[in-house]
């Protein structure tokens, strides 16, 4: 199961498209499990699970990094800033973030 984290500020926005990117995933076949947490309490998390990728919300693009370096020491952790146009919980920008994920894992 490839395993997603989300930064963000906190937001609903982030929840609501961390569920429909698991929805999209399931139905490309892929087993993702994605989790949202906020600036302050993503490291915790990242330190007791495997994460494959995290992606860096649109609107905290500007601590972008900060995250990567305090994120160095995770081999193999994919870490990358959501493209704003990916960003909305509806499936068919959902599917352009599936997409992109994808891609990077694949490099």
């Amino acid at each position: 199961m490839m395993k997603v984290m989300f930064v963000c500020a906190g937001g609903m926005s982030t929840a609501m498209t961390a569920k429909k990117l698991e929805e999209v995933a399931k139905k490309n076949g892929v087993e993702m499990s994605v989790e949202a947490h906020g600036t302050t309490g993503y490291l915790g998390p990242l330190e007791s699970g495997q994460f494959d990728v995290l992606l860096v919300a649109p609107q905290i693009r500007h601590r972008f990094d900060v995250i990567k370096e305090a994120t160095a020491k995770y081999d193999g952790l994919i870490v990358e800033k959501i493209p704003p146009n990916m960003y909305a919980p509806m499936e068919p920008i959902v599917k352009k973030l599936f997409d992109y994920i994808m891609e990077k894992v694949k490099g």
